[in-house]
């Protein structure tokens, strides 16, 4: 518990500070049912929207594909009608991973909604689950550190941080514009320092996702 406050209060410096009597809108719901657990959002099959998900770290948790929930009130034929969708959620590993929640047209490039969840898993297998407002971060890789594989990267919003990547992760290169993925916990140095869990680069006509590496077959 007490990791989730030091994000908490991590992401509130990230963000900015909400005002006390105004409670950001949650864009998806956690239920519990039947001994699991589901992530539930809504969206509208007739616009030709659906929903996917991957995690950023692959091994943290298992996850099932978004699937519409049997909902007699919608409506089978009624355009415009909205209908939930639930993907289940296993722990796997103790850890943390970024689920990423995406709202969008197969065929389309653009991303309508974007919803980025930090997952915790402690070790009794226990899940804890926080929306990542205002995640990832678009910053410019201005210096590759190749043997503490770090890189020095800069946002418009944040300035120069500090950004340390797992070994077995891909580096971006200099000058690379990319958006990087934490768990919003950031070390208050100068400059700040962050630890990456995944990143994408942002370049046409479509970001590349890195994932963690799959092992090679013995």
């Amino acid at each position: 518990m007490k990791n989730v406050l030091m994000i908490l209060l991590s992401l509130m410096m990230l963000c900015g500070a909400v005002a006390e009597d105004v409670q950001p809108e949650m864009p998806f719901q956690i239920i519990q049912e039947d001994g699991k657990t589901f992530i539930e959002v809504t969206g509208n099959p007739s616009t030709g929207y659906i929903w996917t998900i991957f995690p950023i770290v692959s091994d943290i948790v298992n996850v099932t594909d978004p699937a519409p929930v049997d909902d007699e009130s919608a409506g089978e034929d009624l355009v415009g009608a909205p209908v939930t969708y639930r993907v289940e959620v296993e722990a796997a590993a103790a850890g943390e991973t970024i689920l990423v929640l995406r709202y969008l047209r197969p065929w389309e490039m653009d991303i309508q909604q974007e919803v980025p969840i930090l997952v915790n898993v402690d070790e009794n297998g226990e899940m804890f689950f926080m929306y990542l407002e205002g995640m990832p971060m678009a910053m410019t890789v201005v210096e590759i550190m190749e043997e503490e594989h770090m890189i020095l990267a800069e946002s418009e919003t944040l300035g120069q941080l500090i950004c340390t990547f797992p070994e077995d992760m891909p580096l971006p290169t200099a000058g690379e514009n990319v958006r990087i993925w934490s768990n919003g916990v950031m070390a208050l140095s100068f400059p700040g320092r962050i630890n990456v869990l995944g990143w994408e680069t942002v370049a046409p006509p479509q970001a590349r996702m890195m994932e963690a590496p799959v092992e090679d077959a013995e």
